[in-house]
């Protein structure tokens, strides 16, 4: 689309001295980005840190930054050794063989992504955020040339080539066998931008009233069918194909996904609030509407007899796979949305099926833990964790002799779950201990001389206070072993071995630093709260 093309260069010159609206939209202020230690607010009944938190303290604060430096040198414009990556693209890992990574995939770049818009949107006007716009713009600009890039997933004219996973460095398509079609990415995707034609909205109120404001939101969401605008197609796919089948986030399992459901029904939703706020209230009525019929569906992913989430319906495998947490924490509401959240990461399914596949993968992987007698106490620790328990791809092939690994993102995520879940206990001064969340929190209280039974229980009492620190210490054990098992210098590769506990597979992987960011944005807010 030509009106994309001149818009980086008009937004050099121009957009950082104008600004937008889009009334009434209130946003949240979002928290700093270095993380700190803890600071008390009333709960003095909480142990202080201990040393062993500081020393981590001193790394998270460390890690943060080499992580955003790394992730950053696999974006273009701005990023190391990216000759001939249109600017725009975020590329999966420098690595070119065994394995090669240097792709963009349409998911894992929108994921990467909205780590930066959460960044951008905490100081919209500092020199950060000018650097992250510039990258922001050149991705939406990009974006919109891949979703009218034929594929192999089809064109763009019946938004069919919109599942096509991934594509060239250049942003030519990726014509070789593969997976496909992914139906999470358009959702991811949307979620980003929409998110940061919100954050954009803080510092620039004056923008929406005039022309060149028109010229730079228009792109991104027109109300005009057929859909040609970005969110707006991204959109139109997935309220017409949620319900059809495509391939995993990991890409090899075709069915319906717990994650890619999680995701879309969040699109959906937040883009029903924005077609309002543009007057675009036809395509609002059908978002929500198919948003809804999600919200029914999504349930079925709750496997009463394994007493735990699945994946993917009507799978061979367990069910157990570290798509469940990525889909709880991805399609968790926005924080300026008014949305009930679905399987949040504090719900009770979504803490079984993490404590499930903890205990899975502590024996599965030496690294973690030697064998346990079937009568010792069950107890919550970090550990090494994978993607799910059949796993048989070891960074560098998958063949039926292969084993799987721990990743670093899904030991980062599962840290992210348990300080999100701490921060919602604080901020609603409630814990609800069921008979199904029961075993968990019992567990994570093994250590702890109260006796833990269903109730509710406030403030006001003491296992509370020890739900809402333990938490927090559960989560930081799984930064530990992310910390363990880094480079010296702070990189993470895709994985790290089940054995040696040295990095293994794809280099730098984008993912990887991505998820640690999030974790520790979610452990500083969890901090501020003891």
């Amino acid at each position: 689309m030509a009106i994309l093309l001149p818009l980086i260069l008009l937004a050099y010159a121009v957009l950082y001295a104008f600004a937008f609206s889009i009334p009434p939209i209130q946003l949240h202020a979002l928290s700093g980005f270095i993380s700190g230690t803890g600071v008390s607010r009333g709960y003095a009944q909480i142990q202080k840190p201990l040393l062993e938190r500081d020393v981590l303290d001193d790394w998270v604060k460390r890690e943060e930054r080499v992580a955003l430096d790394r992730l950053l040198k696999n974006f273009a414009p701005g990023g190391e050794d990216l000759e001939g990556v249109a600017l725009g693209s975020v590329i999966a890992s420098p690595s070119r063989d065994k394995p090669d990574y240097y792709y963009q995939w349409v998911r894992d770049a929108a994921i990467t992504t909205s780590t930066l818009v959460d960044i951008y949107a905490d100081n919209p006007t500092s020199r950060v955020a000018s650097d992250l716009s510039t990258r922001l713009n050149a991705y939406a600009n990009l974006q919109y040339t891949l979703q009218h890039t034929d594929n192999p997933s089809g064109t763009f004219g019946d938004l069919s080539g919109l599942g096509e996973p991934k594509f060239e460095i250049d942003g030519s398509a990726f014509t070789g066998s593969w997976g496909r079609p992914q139906r999470d990415g358009p959702a991811l995707r949307a979620i980003t931008l929409m998110a940061y034609v919100r954050a954009y909205n803080t510092s620039h109120p004056s923008l929406w009233t005039n022309q060149v404001g028109s010229d730079w939101f228009k792109p991104l969401y027109d109300s005009n069918m057929p859909a040609d605008s970005i969110i707006k197609a991204d959109l139109e796919y997935v309220s017409h194909f949620w319900n059809e089948s495509g391939f995993d986030l990991w890409e090899e399992v075709e069915g319906l996904h717990f994650f890619t459901a999680m995701v879309q029904m969040r699109a959906l939703r937040e883009g029903a609030d924005l077609a309002r706020r543009f007057g675009d209230n036809g395509a609002a009525e059908w978002y929500g509407r198919q948003a809804e019929k999600m919200e029914a569906f999504i349930p079925t992913f709750w496997d009463e007899a394994k007493g735990h989430m699945v994946e993917t319906l009507n799978s061979k495998r367990t069910g157990l796979d570290c798509g469940l947490m990525l889909g709880s924490l991805h399609g968790f509401p926005a924080a300026y949305s008014e949305h009930t959240p679905v399987y949040p990461p504090y719900s009770d399914e979504i803490l079984a099926s993490l404590m499930e596949l903890v205990q899975d993968q502590r024996y599965r992987f030496p690294i973690n833990s030697a064998p346990i007698s079937d009568d010792e106490e069950i107890v919550l620790e970090g550990v090494g964790l994978g993607r799910y328990p059949e796993d048989i791809y070891d960074g560098y092939g998958n063949t039926k002799n292969s084993i799987g690994n721990p990743w670093f993102l899904c030991t980062s995520s599962a840290a992210e779950v348990l300080y999100r879940t701490s921060t919602h206990l604080i901020s609603i001064s409630t814990l609800t201990i069921t008979p199904l969340s029961l075993p968990f929190y019992t567990a994570l209280l093994s250590s702890s001389s109260l006796d833990v039974y269903p109730g509710t229980y406030t403030p006001n009492d003491a296992i509370f206070y020890s739900v809402v620190e333990n938490l927090v210490g559960l989560g930081d054990s799984f930064l530990e072993v992310v910390k363990k098992h880094s480079g010296a210098e702070g990189e993470m590769s895709e994985q790290f071995d089940r054995r040696t506990g040295y990095m293994r597979g794809a280099r730098d992987l984008t993912w990887s630093y991505g998820a640690f960011l999030n974790a520790a944005r979610a452990r500083k807010e969890a901090l501020m709260n003891l």
